[in-house]
């Protein structure tokens, strides 16, 4: 039996006439990638689907991520509904009481410019993107990029002043840009102060 995990934000309940794709979703079980935490107070379920990869966030109760994920764990396993309602927000049912609310996207691109030299902090919300491209937008020149992990009092590198060519692309694979969030901020620093760097992080 095939067995398909049930998700709505609350969106269909304040506004019934005018659901969409980020309001509601069925998934196959069988297109579920990862279940892991994302930050003290989320749970990522990772789906690779026909449209690409999407992403459930489940916002619950602070530190409570493995009892969570130990329910839909239990609930795949051995439960006998083909549908498993993980959360549904409009319908106030949840697989576990700790869960507070659901978003669901379908991809995510952040995108932010450095246009000087100074260490500058990333604003990126999350630790788990696919890739990181770094664009050199400068026409003529080439420019040194340095990525650094922020504690609160310590920086630690990722990449020391990497040489990026004019109008070219460095592209960091998830394994390469992968962080704890909770833990690390992200600061980068351009190396010429009249270069200019792009950042876009993607799913």
């Amino acid at each position: 039996m095939e067995k398909f995990l049930l998700f709505t934000t609350g969106g269909g309940t304040s506004d019934p006439l005018n659901w969409d794709s980020s309001e509601a979703a069925l998934y196959n079980v069988k297109n579920l990638e990862s279940v892991k935490p994302s930050s003290a107070r989320n749970i990522d379920l990772t789906f690779n689907t026909s449209n690409g990869k999407e992403v459930v966030v489940l916002k619950i109760k602070n530190g409570l991520h493995n009892k969570i994920i130990s329910s839909i764990a239990t609930a795949i396993g051995t439960g006998i509904n083909s549908v498993v309602v993980v959360a549904d927000v409009d319908g106030g049912r949840y697989i576990n009481s700790n869960i507070c609310g659901v978003t669901i996207r379908s991809q995510e691109t952040y995108i932010q410019t450095l246009t000087g030299n100074s260490r500058t902090k990333i604003d990126v919300t999350r630790s788990n993107y696919s890739s990181c491209l770094i664009a050199n937008i400068d026409g003529t020149d080439a420019v040194a990029c340095t990525l650094e992990l922020y504690d609160g009092s310590t920086y630690t590198k990722l990449i020391d002043q990497m040489s990026i060519p004019a109008k070219n692309t460095l592209k960091l694979e998830d394994d390469e840009i992968s962080f704890d969030d909770v833990t690390y901020d992200l600061y980068a620093t351009s190396g010429d102060s009249g270069g200019q760097l792009t950042f876009t992080f993607n799913y």
